[in-house]
């Protein structure tokens, strides 16, 4: 019975994602995400640049990414930040906790703080949110093939995402057309 309700619940979170998605192909998903989002709040010492987020589901849990560029005031670089959140339902949190590109280096990796949903001998809906700052080099490089990272939990699965091709080219070309602009002639 306890192993039936789990898989209601997955079911549920899995559902969740496909309305949330609005049942998008992944061609849709990226299309939609693909359009570059420009925040420039003068309180904040970078101006940012996102992708849309994709959004899926399978065994490990409901995942969604997104693609983010952030200009410094001041020295005008570039970080370059993927965004993963996964939901998921377990008896334990995995605690992801790093992150590795494709030739297994490290790559910088913040969790940020989320909460839990629990019900007395149902489990626990997680919900975990990271970034990893990938090199601008690094991911110029995989504009034509994708950007892949693997990131490693301490209880539980590991998780590999992906960055569409799309996602890069776009935000790299918009960020790059708004410091032609600027830039002193």
């Amino acid at each position: 019975m306890e192993r039936l309700a789990r898989g209601v619940v997955l079911g549920f979170v899995a559902g969740m994602a496909l309305l949330t998605s609005g049942c998008a192909t992944p061609e849709q998903q990226i299309a939609v995400a693909s359009q570059i989002r420009t925040f420039d709040d003068k309180f904040r010492p970078f101006k940012e640049y996102s992708t849309g987020t994709i959004k899926s589901g399978n065994v490990l849990g409901v995942g969604a990414k997104q693609l983010v560029g952030r200009v410094d005031r001041s020295t005008g670089a570039l970080t370059t930040i993927v965004q993963f959140e996964i939901v998921y339902e377990s008896d334990n949190k995995r605690h992801y906790e790093h992150a590795r590109n494709a030739r297994a280096e490290a790559l910088q990796f913040t969790k940020v703080p989320r909460n839990a949903k629990c019900q007395p001998r149902k489990g626990c809906i997680y919900d975990e949110l990271f970034l990893v700052v990938v090199p601008e080099a690094e991911l110029r490089a995989a504009a034509s093939t994708g950007y892949h990272i693997k990131a490693f939990a301490r209880n539980g699965p590991d998780v590999v995402v992906n960055i569409p091709k799309e996602l890069i080219v776009n935000l790299f070309a918009q960020i790059d057309k708004d410091r032609t602009r600027t830039a002193p002639a």
